[in-house]
């Protein structure tokens, strides 16, 4: 459904749950109509919840090098990946992959969905600072 629809939806039945005028002179209609209203806005904080997810995860793919690798402390540098990764400059490509994918499974995101919303959080940002980070240290070893 769309966004527009959605609101509409959400605004029809907030008029008819406030309004005198009733389909059924009981509750019943009333209860229907909070349980659709609750319906949409569950949904529609979902949508939102959803864009906003695809927003910081779309730093790989189709943007721009310079773009995906600035991270909130400024620009991703070979060092700042290396430490990240907690691997030398000089390290093999085996050695980095083996660093990533052990960080990886302590961090995942869906390895902490059972805890706070917040640590949740910082296991997605780590994520994706150990993505960039890795994307960038792999593409100076194949370079």
């Amino acid at each position: 459904m769309s966004k527009s629809l959605n609101y509409l939806w959400i605004t029809l039945l907030s008029i008819y749950i406030i309004s005198p005028i009733d389909a059924n002179p009981l509750f019943f209609d009333d209860l229907i109509a909070a349980a659709a209203l609750f319906y949409f806005l569950y949904k529609n904080a979902k949508q939102k919840q959803q864009r906003s997810g695809y927003d910081t995860q779309s730093n790989s793919g189709y943007q721009s090098q310079q773009k995906s690798t600035d991270g909130p402390h400024g620009p991703l540098t070979l060092d700042k990946a290396c430490r990240i990764l907690g691997v030398t400059p000089d390290a093999t490509l085996d050695e980095i992959n083996r660093a990533y994918k052990e960080k990886m499974t302590k961090s995942h995101p869906d390895k902490v969905s059972h805890l706070s919303e917040e640590l949740q959080e910082k296991a997605k940002e780590l994520t994706l600072e150990l993505n960039a980070a890795y994307e960038l240290v792999k593409l100076y070893k194949k370079a």
